[in-house]
């Protein structure tokens, strides 16, 4: 679960929880604040014979609409996966698996993640990600 807090309120409080899977991991706002990704592990992490243990982690993105989420898309992504970021211009999405030592490439389109099938290899698993805000 994921509270969507609302950080004008005196004091600040969750206005909506929402149900993401199993182990969150990361989780992202867009430079434009209109999106919010979150990285789900969904038993990736888990030995093969466990009652919880699936071949892929998720990546799920939602609108933010006023004060609720909306899902916007959904992509399967690899193994004990940790961070995403988006790009600044808002086009992409990337995400960082540990067992595969990369970041995948997500190009957002029309209600849709794509899978770009570029991937950033790494010399170990990335476990933290953040992108350089838009030059003025």
């Amino acid at each position: 679960m994921r509270d969507f807090r609302d950080m004008t309120l005196k004091p600040v409080r969750a206005v909506e929880t929402i149900t993401v899977g199993q182990t969150l991991e990361g989780i992202n706002l867009s430079p434009d604040g209109k999106l919010c990704a979150v990285v789900v592990m969904n038993g990736s992490n888990k030995p093969k014979d466990s009652p919880f243990h699936n071949d892929n982690g998720k990546v799920l993105v939602y609108r933010v609409e006023q004060k609720k989420l909306t899902k916007f898309a959904e992509a399967p992504i690899g193994h004990w996966s940790q961070g995403v970021t988006f790009t600044p211009d808002n086009q992409y999405v990337l995400v960082q698996n540990m067992v595969e030592k990369d970041i995948m490439i997500f190009k957002l389109d029309s209600g849709k993640l794509e899978d770009t099938g570029q991937r950033l290899k790494m010399k170990g698993g990335p476990a933290a990600i953040r992108t350089a805000e838009k030059p003025l």
